[in-house]
Parts: structure tokens; C-alpha cells; sequence
């Protein structure tokens, strides 16, 4: 599993590399910001899920927020 980690996010650093790169030559600084966070965070949570490691799950803090509006909206 380590070398399928290692693999992955050595093909990801790769690939980023060249795509921020691409967006900062032609000055767009901040669609290379936002690709550049969400490479490191799916890479993180992929290197986690090759891992097997057990993630929450994202439900939970989606139904806390929109639960009491869609309750509000219902009861008008």
C-alpha cells in the first residue's frame, strides 16, 4: 500500500506542477490557489482512503446546517 501512496501522490504533485504552472503563466493566481487546495486536499484524503483509514462521513455536517432552514421553510 505504500508504494501505491507513493505513486499516487507522485503522479498528483507531477500533474499539479504543470497545471499551476500553466495557470500562472497566463497571471491567473487565483484558479491556481483554489486548484492547488483542492490537489493537496484530495490527495490527502486519497492517500487516507488507499490507507483504508475510516472517514467520516460529510452528511452529518450538512444536515445540522440545512436541516433548521428547510424546517423554517416548511413551517411558513
Amino acid at each position: 500500500m505504500i508504494f501505491y501512496t507513493i505513486v499516487y501522490v507522485g503522479f498528483l504533485l507531477v500533474w499539479s506542477f504543470v497545471r499551476i504552472g500553466s495557470f500562472l503563466s497566463v497571471k491567473k493566481n487565483k484558479e491556481a490557489a483554489v486548484f492547488g487546495t483542492l490537489i493537496g486536499v484530495s490527495s490527502v484524503v486519497g492517500s487516507l482512503l488507499i490507507f483504508r483509514v475510516n472517514l467520516p462521513s460529510m452528511v452529518v455536517p450538512f444536515k445540522i446546517i440545512f436541516e433548521p432552514i428547510g424546517t423554517m421553510l416548511l413551517m411558513q
